[in-house]
């Protein structure tokens, strides 16, 4: 549980800490392995797989659908291109 209490503590301090947003921005991976007390191999897997999280968090905001914009547009998988 203190994982999870470390972290929420960190997006606390996001939101509410001016100089904590400035140090963040300055000093990343330093902030972040003092506050949620990880190692430095630990952030770069998070560093590595941040991408990945940030697609997937915009791609479920957008709402999850299809990009394309008319609907009545249906892809033929594996089809020949007309």
């Amino acid at each position: 549980m203190s994982e999870k209490e470390g972290l929420i503590r960190v997006i606390h301090r996001l939101a509410t800490d001016e100089g904590f947003r400035h140090q963040l921005l300055i000093t990343p991976r330093e902030v972040l392995m003092a506050e949620l007390g990880i190692s430095g191999e630990i952030y770069d897997a998070l560093l590595a797989v941040a991408p990945v999280i940030l697609a997937g968090g915009l791609f479920m905001l957008r709402g999850g659908g299809s990009p394309d914009s008319d609907p009545s547009i249906e892809a033929d998988w594996g089809g020949w291109y007309r």
